[in-house]
């Protein structure tokens, strides 16, 4: 969302962040939604998008309201304004829309649908809703790390979530050196990317998610499961002899892959160089899109838009 704001006032909106814990704690008033008073509401890691905070959304038929798909019931609380619905994930947000009709009351709705990922997109298309792509970018700061030169020790890491498969490749390979990723900083996550040889996520997928970029762009080779997102080769486009599905049977397969990964570390990273080439050219992308579906005009002064360039942070 501050991408969002960012780039939206780069393209001469006037962009406003308003924050909430949830769709009930915004109340209509005098023909705008009042969002509650948070105090220093800006988490901050993202204090660099420099996206200003309001305190209410106008009602007018000038304004455009995002909000995630954790909030569904948004979409039919403006008489006025266009309601965006950006779907940021599938899974998460299936459940708040049954609870305000489901994906029928969503499509009979004013609501114009964005989507975080190709997975996204082809969930509302075949339900009969045009959605607009909408992804986001990793982050500058993770890409000015990639260019580092670091020592990296044979070293699998994996998230929290998934663990009850990555469980049975531990049993299956226990003299691998596994890292869970928990309990760590941002920072400190960066840098166990930068100085290990394998990812591996057998997690979910509900989005395009933000992990398997930036270890990819970090370094990493990338092994994961087919769940959501994971399993078309758009939000994930690594080759498929590193993505498996999460059986049982395929325990042993997998294991081999990663021992590969770890011993061939060099010849196998160059694998994935499609996927960090898209990394690079994700906020061009993003930027584009955002200029697509809400129109504006993009100013850099001299910087100029070439097809494989990553656009630096507004000074």
């Amino acid at each position: 969302m501050h991408q969002l704001g960012r780039a939206l006032l780069d393209l001469g909106h006037d962009a406003r962040m308003v924050y909430a814990t949830s769709d009930s704690d915004f109340q209509l008033r005098d023909g705008a939604l009042d969002g509650p008073d948070i105090p220093s509401p800006m988490p901050e890691a993202y204090a660099d998008y420099r996206v200003p905070k309001a305190m209410q959304v106008p009602d007018t038929a000038d304004s455009a309201v995002v909000f995630p798909e954790v909030w569904p019931g948004l979409a039919f609380r403006f008489g006025k304004a266009k309601p965006h619905l950006w779907w940021l994930s599938i899974d998460n947000g299936l459940k708040p829309a049954e609870a305000c009709g489901g994906i029928d009351a969503l499509r009979a709705s004013a609501c114009v649908h964005l989507c975080q990922s190709y997975y996204a997109l082809t969930y509302l298309i075949d339900r009969g809703i045009r959605g607009w792509p909408l992804f986001d970018y990793t982050s500058p700061d993770i890409l000015a790390a990639a260019t580092a030169n670091t020592t990296r020790e044979a070293r699998v890491l994996f998230p929290a979530r998934g663990r009850w498969f990555t469980q049975w490749l531990q049993r299956w390979g226990p003299d691998l050196p596994w890292q869970e990723i928990s309990g760590f900083t941002p920072a400190q996550v960066r840098d166990l990317f930068l100085a290990s040889r394998i990812y591996v996520d057998f997690g979910n997928h509900p989005g395009k998610d933000r992990m398997p970029r930036e270890a990819a762009i970090l370094g990493c080779c990338v092994i994961t499961g087919r769940r959501g997102a994971a399993d078309n080769a758009l939000d994930v486009p690594i080759p498929s002899q590193y993505k498996f599905r999460d059986s049982r049977l395929m325990v042993p397969r997998i294991v081999r892959a990663i021992r590969r990964s770890l011993g061939e570390y060099e010849a196998r990273r160059a694998d994935f160089e499609r996927y960090r080439s898209t990394i690079r050219g994700e906020r061009r992308e993003f930027i584009l899109q955002a200029m697509r579906i809400f129109g504006g005009r993009l100013e850099l002064g001299a910087c100029s838009i070439r097809k494989d360039q990553t656009l630096p942070m507004p000074l």
